[in-house]
Protein backbone atom coordinates (compact mmCIF):
# COMPACT_ATOMS: atom_id res chain seq x y z
CA UNK A 1 0.00 0.00 0.00
CA UNK A 2 1.43 3.79 -1.01
CA UNK A 3 0.88 5.51 2.17
CA UNK A 4 -1.09 8.81 1.72
CA UNK A 5 2.01 10.20 4.13
CA UNK A 6 5.05 9.21 6.03
CA UNK A 7 7.82 11.23 7.73
CA UNK A 8 11.21 12.24 6.20
CA UNK A 9 13.10 11.78 8.87
CA UNK A 10 16.81 12.91 8.67
CA UNK A 11 20.01 11.46 10.57
CA UNK A 12 20.50 14.87 11.85
CA UNK A 13 17.21 14.66 13.71
CA UNK A 14 17.85 11.21 14.88
CA UNK A 15 21.73 12.42 16.08
CA UNK A 16 20.01 15.24 17.89
CA UNK A 17 17.31 13.16 19.52
CA UNK A 18 19.87 10.97 20.83
CA UNK A 19 22.28 14.02 22.41
CA UNK A 20 19.46 15.32 23.47
CA UNK A 21 18.19 11.77 25.50
CA UNK A 22 21.85 11.00 26.44
CA UNK A 23 21.91 14.89 28.16
CA UNK A 24 18.97 13.86 30.44
CA UNK A 25 17.33 16.55 29.36
CA UNK A 26 13.80 14.90 28.25
CA UNK A 27 11.43 17.35 29.50
CA UNK A 28 10.51 20.68 28.69
CA UNK A 29 13.86 22.41 29.42
CA UNK A 30 16.61 21.64 27.30
CA UNK A 31 18.99 23.59 24.72
CA UNK A 32 17.39 21.69 21.78
CA UNK A 33 14.01 23.94 22.72
CA UNK A 34 15.96 27.43 22.11
CA UNK A 35 17.62 26.19 19.05
CA UNK A 36 14.31 24.77 17.64
CA UNK A 37 12.39 27.90 18.53
CA UNK A 38 14.97 30.44 17.23
CA UNK A 39 15.44 27.99 13.67
CA UNK A 40 11.85 27.94 13.39
CA UNK A 41 11.53 32.44 13.39
CA UNK A 42 14.23 32.56 11.02
CA UNK A 43 12.75 30.28 8.71
CA UNK A 44 9.38 31.33 8.67
CA UNK A 45 9.83 34.66 8.96
CA UNK A 46 8.25 34.96 12.45
CA UNK A 47 9.53 37.71 15.37
CA UNK A 48 8.06 35.01 18.07
CA UNK A 49 7.57 31.56 18.23
CA UNK A 50 6.71 29.15 21.14
CA UNK A 51 6.93 25.25 20.58
CA UNK A 52 4.39 23.59 21.84
CA UNK A 53 3.33 20.13 22.49
CA UNK A 54 0.68 19.73 19.24
CA UNK A 55 -0.95 21.93 17.09
CA UNK A 56 -4.20 21.88 18.79
CA UNK A 57 -2.61 23.21 22.16
CA UNK A 58 -0.90 26.49 19.74
CA UNK A 59 -4.34 26.93 18.32
CA UNK A 60 -5.81 27.09 21.32
CA UNK A 61 -3.63 29.77 22.84
CA UNK A 62 -4.01 31.75 19.18
CA UNK A 63 -8.39 31.65 20.50
CA UNK A 64 -7.18 32.95 23.67
CA UNK A 65 -4.88 35.52 22.68
CA UNK A 66 -7.81 36.65 20.14
CA UNK A 67 -10.51 36.56 23.67
CA UNK A 68 -7.51 38.64 25.75
CA UNK A 69 -6.65 41.69 23.16
CA UNK A 70 -10.11 41.89 21.18
CA UNK A 71 -12.49 41.18 24.21
CA UNK A 72 -15.36 43.11 22.29
CA UNK A 73 -15.19 40.34 19.64
CA UNK A 74 -19.02 39.26 19.14
CA UNK A 75 -18.92 36.82 16.46
CA UNK A 76 -16.25 34.55 15.08
CA UNK A 77 -16.36 33.27 11.11
CA UNK A 78 -14.79 30.41 10.34
CA UNK A 79 -14.85 27.88 7.69
CA UNK A 80 -18.20 25.23 6.83
CA UNK A 81 -15.38 22.43 6.83
CA UNK A 82 -11.94 22.27 8.13
CA UNK A 83 -10.12 19.84 10.76
CA UNK A 84 -12.01 19.61 14.08
CA UNK A 85 -9.33 21.11 16.29
CA UNK A 86 -10.27 24.69 14.87
CA UNK A 87 -13.61 24.12 15.79
CA UNK A 88 -12.90 22.76 19.54
CA UNK A 89 -10.42 25.75 20.06
CA UNK A 90 -13.16 28.27 20.11
CA UNK A 91 -15.31 26.53 22.41
CA UNK A 92 -12.90 24.87 25.22
CA UNK A 93 -13.07 27.99 27.39
CA UNK A 94 -17.23 28.66 26.95
CA UNK A 95 -16.43 31.64 25.62
CA UNK A 96 -20.10 34.50 24.96
CA UNK A 97 -18.69 34.82 20.98
CA UNK A 98 -21.14 33.28 18.71
CA UNK A 99 -19.36 31.02 15.87
CA UNK A 100 -20.67 31.48 12.22
CA UNK A 101 -20.10 28.86 9.32
CA UNK A 102 -18.81 30.29 5.89
CA UNK A 103 -19.04 27.86 2.97
CA UNK A 104 -16.41 27.12 1.14
CA UNK A 105 -15.35 27.84 -2.42
CA UNK A 106 -15.65 25.22 -5.13
CA UNK A 107 -11.91 26.04 -6.49
CA UNK A 108 -9.93 26.89 -3.67
CA UNK A 109 -11.77 24.21 -0.82
CA UNK A 110 -11.40 27.12 1.47
CA UNK A 111 -13.97 29.71 3.18
CA UNK A 112 -15.04 32.47 1.01
CA UNK A 113 -15.76 35.40 2.55
CA UNK A 114 -17.81 37.60 1.48
CA UNK A 115 -19.19 40.21 4.46
CA UNK A 116 -18.44 40.97 7.88
CA UNK A 117 -20.39 42.67 10.51
CA UNK A 118 -18.99 45.52 13.49
CA UNK A 119 -17.71 42.81 16.07
CA UNK A 120 -16.61 39.74 13.80
CA UNK A 121 -13.28 38.38 13.64
CA UNK A 122 -12.19 35.93 10.81
CA UNK A 123 -10.63 32.55 11.45
CA UNK A 124 -8.36 31.18 8.37
CA UNK A 125 -7.87 27.61 8.34
CA UNK A 126 -5.57 26.68 5.15
CA UNK A 127 -7.05 23.47 3.78
CA UNK A 128 -4.49 20.83 2.91
CA UNK A 129 -2.24 23.85 2.71
CA UNK A 130 -3.87 26.10 0.61
CA UNK A 131 -3.16 29.36 1.65
CA UNK A 132 -5.85 31.75 2.21
CA UNK A 133 -5.21 35.15 1.11
CA UNK A 134 -5.19 37.38 4.71
CA UNK A 135 -3.39 40.48 3.76
CA UNK A 136 -6.09 40.80 1.20
CA UNK A 137 -9.14 39.92 3.71
CA UNK A 138 -7.51 42.78 6.08
CA UNK A 139 -7.51 45.57 3.17
CA UNK A 140 -11.00 44.76 2.56
CA UNK A 141 -12.88 43.61 5.89
CA UNK A 142 -10.33 45.80 8.57
CA UNK A 143 -11.49 43.27 10.65
CA UNK A 144 -9.37 41.22 13.39
CA UNK A 145 -7.93 37.48 11.83
CA UNK A 146 -5.98 34.65 13.51
CA UNK A 147 -4.98 31.71 10.93
CA UNK A 148 -4.99 27.58 12.01
CA UNK A 149 -1.49 27.42 9.79
CA UNK A 150 -1.24 24.43 11.01
CA UNK A 151 -1.53 22.75 7.04
CA UNK A 152 0.49 25.72 5.68
CA UNK A 153 4.25 25.89 6.54
CA UNK A 154 6.19 27.00 3.47
CA UNK A 155 2.95 28.69 1.75
CA UNK A 156 2.72 32.24 1.77
CA UNK A 157 0.52 35.07 0.47
CA UNK A 158 1.35 38.54 -0.99
CA UNK A 159 5.23 37.12 -0.94
CA UNK A 160 5.20 36.77 2.92
CA UNK A 161 5.23 33.48 4.84
CA UNK A 162 1.36 32.48 5.72
CA UNK A 163 1.00 32.69 9.48
CA UNK A 164 2.72 36.07 9.77
CA UNK A 165 0.58 38.85 8.93
CA UNK A 166 -2.36 37.77 11.50
CA UNK A 167 -2.75 38.72 15.42
CA UNK A 168 -1.42 35.24 15.93
CA UNK A 169 -1.25 31.76 13.93
CA UNK A 170 -0.24 28.30 14.74
CA UNK A 171 1.22 25.58 13.42
CA UNK A 172 1.09 21.54 13.61
CA UNK A 173 4.31 19.13 13.57
CA UNK A 174 2.04 16.02 13.66
CA UNK A 175 3.68 12.77 11.94
CA UNK A 176 1.82 13.32 8.78
CA UNK A 177 2.84 17.39 8.00
CA UNK A 178 5.74 18.96 5.75
CA UNK A 179 7.77 19.02 9.29
CA UNK A 180 7.44 16.25 11.90
CA UNK A 181 8.81 15.64 15.50
CA UNK A 182 5.66 13.16 15.72
CA UNK A 183 3.69 15.83 17.51
CA UNK A 184 4.27 19.17 18.19
CA UNK A 185 3.06 22.59 17.60
CA UNK A 186 3.89 26.22 17.81
CA UNK A 187 2.26 29.29 18.37
CA UNK A 188 3.49 32.32 16.58
CA UNK A 189 3.27 36.13 16.80
CA UNK A 190 4.90 39.65 15.47
CA UNK A 191 3.45 40.99 18.71
CA UNK A 192 5.67 40.71 21.93
CA UNK A 193 2.53 41.43 24.36
CA UNK A 194 1.12 38.74 22.78
CA UNK A 195 3.75 36.63 22.56
CA UNK A 196 4.29 37.03 26.59
CA UNK A 197 1.12 36.04 27.13
CA UNK A 198 0.83 32.88 25.08
CA UNK A 199 4.02 32.04 27.03
CA UNK A 200 2.00 32.64 30.41
CA UNK A 201 -1.05 30.21 29.16
CA UNK A 202 1.41 27.58 27.62
CA UNK A 203 3.27 27.39 30.94
CA UNK A 204 0.06 26.92 33.48
CA UNK A 205 -0.41 30.84 34.13
CA UNK A 206 2.37 31.00 36.19
CA UNK A 207 3.31 34.61 37.34
CA UNK A 208 6.43 36.02 37.38
CA UNK A 209 6.98 34.37 41.28
CA UNK A 210 7.62 30.86 40.66
CA UNK A 211 4.74 28.41 41.79
CA UNK A 212 2.65 31.25 42.09
CA UNK A 213 -0.35 31.26 39.58
CA UNK A 214 -2.50 34.35 38.29
CA UNK A 215 -4.24 32.97 35.43
CA UNK A 216 -5.76 29.44 33.92
CA UNK A 217 -3.18 28.36 31.68
CA UNK A 218 -2.32 25.02 30.23
CA UNK A 219 0.67 22.18 30.12
CA UNK A 220 1.33 22.93 26.51
CA UNK A 221 4.65 22.28 26.32
CA UNK A 222 7.22 20.46 23.96
CA UNK A 223 9.67 18.30 25.35
CA UNK A 224 13.65 18.75 24.80
CA UNK A 225 13.72 15.55 22.45
CA UNK A 226 10.97 16.60 20.40
CA UNK A 227 12.81 20.04 19.94
CA UNK A 228 15.73 18.16 18.91
CA UNK A 229 13.79 15.87 16.27
CA UNK A 230 12.27 19.12 15.04
CA UNK A 231 15.58 20.99 14.62
CA UNK A 232 16.93 18.64 12.80
CA UNK A 233 13.22 18.57 10.28
CA UNK A 234 14.34 22.85 10.21
CA UNK A 235 17.33 22.41 9.13
CA UNK A 236 16.73 19.85 5.79
CA UNK A 237 13.91 21.93 4.82
CA UNK A 238 15.51 22.42 1.45
CA UNK A 239 15.40 19.02 0.42
CA UNK A 240 12.25 18.39 2.11
CA UNK A 241 10.89 21.67 0.10
CA UNK A 242 12.18 20.44 -3.07
CA UNK A 243 10.57 17.24 -2.92
CA UNK A 244 6.72 18.36 -2.45
CA UNK A 245 7.31 20.35 -5.32
CA UNK A 246 8.50 17.96 -7.35
CA UNK A 247 5.75 14.96 -6.20
CA UNK A 248 3.13 18.44 -6.44
CA UNK A 249 3.99 19.28 -9.93
CA UNK A 250 4.53 15.57 -11.23
CA UNK A 251 0.43 15.43 -10.35
CA UNK A 252 -0.38 18.16 -12.04
CA UNK A 253 1.32 17.60 -15.10
CA UNK A 254 0.11 13.93 -15.35
CA UNK A 255 -3.72 15.25 -14.73
CA UNK A 256 -3.68 19.03 -16.80
CA UNK A 257 -6.05 18.64 -19.14
CA UNK A 258 -8.63 16.05 -18.06
CA UNK A 259 -11.77 17.14 -17.60
CA UNK A 260 -13.05 14.71 -15.35
CA UNK A 261 -11.04 16.03 -12.27
CA UNK A 262 -10.42 18.88 -10.56
CA UNK A 263 -7.34 20.51 -8.60
CA UNK A 264 -7.89 22.94 -5.76
CA UNK A 265 -6.84 26.42 -7.47
CA UNK A 266 -4.66 28.64 -5.21
CA UNK A 267 -5.67 32.23 -4.88
CA UNK A 268 -4.14 35.65 -6.31
CA UNK A 269 -0.99 36.22 -5.22
CA UNK A 270 -0.72 33.30 -2.87
CA UNK A 271 1.59 29.88 -2.98
CA UNK A 272 0.26 26.48 -1.65
CA UNK A 273 2.03 24.99 1.49
CA UNK A 274 1.74 21.54 -0.83
CA UNK A 275 0.99 19.69 2.55
CA UNK A 276 -1.77 17.43 1.02
CA UNK A 277 -2.24 16.65 -2.61
CA UNK A 278 -6.38 16.75 -3.39
CA UNK A 279 -8.00 15.44 -6.38
CA UNK A 280 -12.01 16.59 -6.98
CA UNK A 281 -13.63 13.97 -9.05
CA UNK A 282 -16.66 16.09 -10.70
CA UNK A 283 -20.32 14.35 -9.97
CA UNK A 284 -18.49 11.26 -8.45
CA UNK A 285 -21.49 8.86 -8.13
CA UNK A 286 -20.15 6.68 -5.63
CA UNK A 287 -17.56 6.94 -1.93
CA UNK A 288 -17.21 3.71 -1.22
CA UNK A 289 -16.46 2.74 -4.94
CA UNK A 290 -13.95 4.95 -4.94
CA UNK A 291 -12.45 3.96 -1.54
CA UNK A 292 -13.18 0.16 -2.88
CA UNK A 293 -10.98 0.94 -6.23
CA UNK A 294 -8.44 2.51 -4.94
CA UNK A 295 -7.35 0.39 -1.69
CA UNK A 296 -7.69 -2.80 -4.14
CA UNK A 297 -4.54 -0.95 -6.01
CA UNK A 298 -2.66 -0.72 -3.34
CA UNK A 299 -3.45 3.12 -3.58
CA UNK A 300 -4.16 4.95 0.23
CA UNK A 301 -6.25 8.39 0.17
CA UNK A 302 -8.23 10.15 2.91
CA UNK A 303 -11.60 12.03 2.90
CA UNK A 304 -11.71 16.01 2.25
CA UNK A 305 -12.87 17.03 5.72
CA UNK A 306 -16.50 17.13 6.90
CA UNK A 307 -19.18 19.58 7.42
CA UNK A 308 -19.48 21.57 10.87
CA UNK A 309 -22.79 19.75 11.03
CA UNK A 310 -21.79 16.47 10.87
CA UNK A 311 -19.67 17.01 14.43
CA UNK A 312 -22.56 15.88 17.25
CA UNK A 313 -20.84 18.63 19.94
CA UNK A 314 -21.10 21.40 17.78
CA UNK A 315 -23.98 23.57 16.93
CA UNK A 316 -22.44 26.70 14.90
CA UNK A 317 -25.10 27.79 12.53
CA UNK A 318 -23.77 28.42 8.38
CA UNK A 319 -23.99 26.92 5.46
CA UNK A 320 -22.27 23.82 3.95
CA UNK A 321 -23.62 23.17 0.61
CA UNK A 322 -20.16 23.27 -0.65
CA UNK A 323 -18.43 21.69 2.18
CA UNK A 324 -20.40 18.76 1.72
CA UNK A 325 -20.49 18.64 -2.45
CA UNK A 326 -16.12 18.33 -2.02
CA UNK A 327 -16.12 16.37 0.70
CA UNK A 328 -18.05 13.69 -1.34
CA UNK A 329 -16.14 14.49 -4.51
CA UNK A 330 -12.55 15.10 -3.22
CA UNK A 331 -9.88 12.45 -2.33
CA UNK A 332 -6.49 13.24 -1.04
CA UNK A 333 -3.06 10.89 -2.31
CA UNK A 334 0.10 10.01 -1.33
CA UNK A 335 2.31 13.50 -1.43
CA UNK A 336 5.15 12.63 1.32
CA UNK A 337 8.70 13.43 0.04
CA UNK A 338 10.11 10.28 -1.02
CA UNK A 339 7.12 9.38 -2.93
CA UNK A 340 8.79 8.50 -6.59
CA UNK A 341 7.51 9.42 -9.84
CA UNK A 342 6.78 6.02 -10.91
CA UNK A 343 4.69 6.01 -8.11
CA UNK A 344 2.82 9.22 -8.75
CA UNK A 345 2.24 7.97 -12.48
CA UNK A 346 1.26 4.81 -11.49
CA UNK A 347 -1.78 6.81 -9.05
CA UNK A 348 -2.55 8.82 -11.79
CA UNK A 349 -2.77 6.06 -14.22
CA UNK A 350 -5.89 4.72 -11.53
CA UNK A 351 -7.13 8.42 -11.07
CA UNK A 352 -7.65 8.49 -14.66
CA UNK A 353 -9.21 5.23 -14.90
CA UNK A 354 -11.54 5.41 -12.38
CA UNK A 355 -12.84 8.87 -13.43
CA UNK A 356 -13.41 7.88 -17.11
CA UNK A 357 -15.89 5.01 -15.70
CA UNK A 358 -17.46 6.68 -12.21
CA UNK A 359 -17.47 10.66 -13.33
CA UNK A 360 -20.34 12.99 -15.06
CA UNK A 361 -18.57 15.52 -16.41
Amino acid sequence: MIPVYKPFISQKSIDYANDAIKSSWISSTGKYIDLASEKLENIGGYKYALLTNNGTSATHLVTRCLKKYHPSIKRVLVPSACYVAAYNSLIYDNNDWGIECVDLNLDTWNMEVKEVKQGDAIFAVHNLGNIINVPSLKEKFGCPIIEDNCEGLFGSYEGSPSGTKSLCSSLSFYGNKNITCGEGGAFLTNDKNIYDYALKLRGQGQSETRFIHNELGYNYRMTNVQAALLLGQLENTKLIIENKERVFNRYKENLKNFKHVKLQVEEQNTCHSKWMFGVRFIGLHSVSKANTFFSEKGIDTRPMFYSHKVHKHLSFVGEDKNAALINKEVKVFPSFPELSDLEIDYICENIIMFAKKNCQV
